[in-house]
């Protein structure tokens, strides 16, 4: 009795903080759209965001028997470091260097602490790297267009990505979200889709059904 107890009151504990950092990381996109005069977030696009990273962060938490302890919280981090910029970019295809270089500094400290799948230097390699070849694949994307096709916004976050995940399941991951900007853009016959809530939706669905390939990931 008293271990469920404890396990009940944890798990509130959890919900309740996973909880107020979505509301913290929500206030802060919304100060942001406001300071640069964007569009203002709506309940339409918040309440989905919200409730798949609630779902997520609660399974997480059910999966600590499971999976180490030490790659829950790195998921559950990852998660909650994207969410500004998921929403930012979600609102109006804005992706803030604010958002995603602490991404990407999150990942690169995960990576140098103890426990981590990946060393600090093959983070910040493998970050660099991606860094590099983003901005080329953009260079190409953009030359000769009137309008911006990858932004740099875009660079920063695959940067982070290969900070926080090896370099071939972060390749995994970028071609999952992908696949997703595809589905979304012939649901809705619109060829521009935000690639940033695509990578989420495809991180939160990974904890979700295929839970399993968290470990030796982060």
């Amino acid at each position: 009795m008293m271990t469920s107890l404890t396990y009940s009151v944890t798990a509130g504990l959890w919900l309740a903080g996973c909880a107020a950092l979505f509301v913290l990381q929500a206030f802060r996109a919304r100060r942001f759209l406001q300071l640069y005069e964007g569009p203002p977030l709506t309940w339409p696009q918040l309440m989905p965001v919200a409730v798949i990273y609630m779902l997520t962060a609660g399974w997480l938490m059910a999966l600590l028997p499971v999976l180490p302890e030490p790659t829950i919280w790195r998921s559950a981090v990852l998660l909650v470091l994207a969410l500004p910029m998921t929403l930012t970019d979600l609102r109006c295809q804005w992706l803030p260097m604010r958002y995603t270089v602490s991404f990407w500094a999150g990942g690169l400290l995960s990576a140098a602490l103890p426990g981590a799948v990946m060393p600090w230097t093959a983070s910040l390699t493998a970050s660099l790297v991606a860094f590099a070849l983003s901005a080329a694949v953009r260079g190409l994307a953009n030359f000769r267009q009137q309008e911006e096709r990858i932004g740099l916004g875009d660079v920063y976050l695959m940067a982070g990505l290969c900070a926080w995940l090896p370099w071939r399941s972060a390749v995994y991951a970028a071609a999952g979200g992908l696949l997703l900007c595809s589905l979304c853009a012939l649901l809705t016959r619109k060829p521009s889709k935000p690639f940033a809530p695509a990578l989420f939706g495809y991180l939160c669905g990974v904890c979700l059904f295929f839970p399993q390939q968290l470990a030796g990931v982060l």
